[in-house]
């Protein structure tokens, strides 16, 4: 073979690989697997933008059902997303490309992962969804923490607490696990 066969060859290899990578790409229409993965894009791999896509993707299709259980879990999430160190080491590019929500900015996303957990503790409010009220007041006292706002922290903790007793009074059969320590 010759010099010009090998690249040729070569080139062809590198764009039939790129074909398969973007195949094996993960896609659903199912909006709680797409939370599933866009938590583990920004927790365990570091990718936030790719979890940004996920994260934009149920919103959509949550506002397209009504569906506000959803829609609270989709906000948590974001909230989440925007407090997480993946974000945090990807400063250079949302400070170049920005983030999918184009309210949020670098510089504020702590305020706006705020907005995010308050949409979804007002709704699983509503809906008395008390287990999952109780992480949201937790994750909104350590997002205040990051703001330096220590009397809305404590106030969050506080809330946290009642929502978790008021899971526990609603169901009695309910097990709890302690660590031995």
């Amino acid at each position: 073979m010759n010099l010009k066969s090998i690249l040729l060859s070569s080139g062809i290899a590198l764009i039939l690989a790129g074909l398969l990578i973007s195949c094996a790409a993960r896609s659903t229409k199912d909006p709680v697997v797409m939370l599933q993965w866009a938590s583990e894009e920004f927790s365990r791999k570091d990718d936030p933008v790719a979890a940004e896509e996920f994260l934009q993707q149920a919103l959509e299709m949550y506002r397209k059902k009504m569906d506000r259980l959803g829609l609270a879990e989709t906000y948590r999430q974001y909230g989440l997303f925007l407090r997480s160190n993946a974000v945090s080491k990807f400063q250079k590019h949302y400070n170049t490309a920005g983030f999918l929500d184009e309210s949020v900015k670098f510089t504020n996303r702590y305020q706006k992962a705020v907005e995010y957990l308050i949409k979804a503790r007002d709704i699983f409010e509503e809906n008395r969804k008390y287990d999952t009220l109780s992480t949201v007041h937790i994750s909104l006292a350590k997002t205040y923490a990051h703001l330096n706002r220590t009397g809305e922290a404590c106030d969050s903790l506080t809330k946290g607490m009642a929502s978790y007793n008021a899971f526990k009074k609603s169901n009695p059969d309910m097990k709890e696990f302690h660590a031995e320590e």
